[in-house]
């Protein structure tokens, strides 16, 4: 999906307009989207309240399964279909798509 490209802060949990190039760019968003989707945590968007997933908070949370079927949530009612998902200890890694 094409969209207005953002540039995320150093450790990922702050986003901000692309405009290196002095006006907004326009690139590939899916992987921005689902970074600030997983980055969020529910209720930082007042306009959608249960949007996020609160990556950050899963530090020394061994329910994965609980974290697996958030992410699955979110992704999927952002109107993706998720190719594959694996959470480990050293990350997450998503492979999904806009259907």
């Amino acid at each position: 999906m094409i969209g207005i490209a953002l540039i995320a802060s150093a450790d990922g949990t702050a986003f901000d307009l692309d405009l290196r190039t002095g006006k907004i760019a326009l690139a590939e968003v899916t992987p921005q989207n689902q970074a600030m989707l997983l980055t969020a945590r529910p209720g930082e968007y007042k306009e959608y309240p249960a949007m996020g997933v609160g990556v950050p908070d899963m530090v020394m949370d061994h329910e994965v399964r609980v974290w697996r079927r958030r992410i699955v949530e979110q992704i999927e009612a952002d109107g993706q279909r998720i190719k594959k998902i694996n959470i480990t200890a050293s990350g997450i890694e998503l492979e999904a798509e806009y259907k």
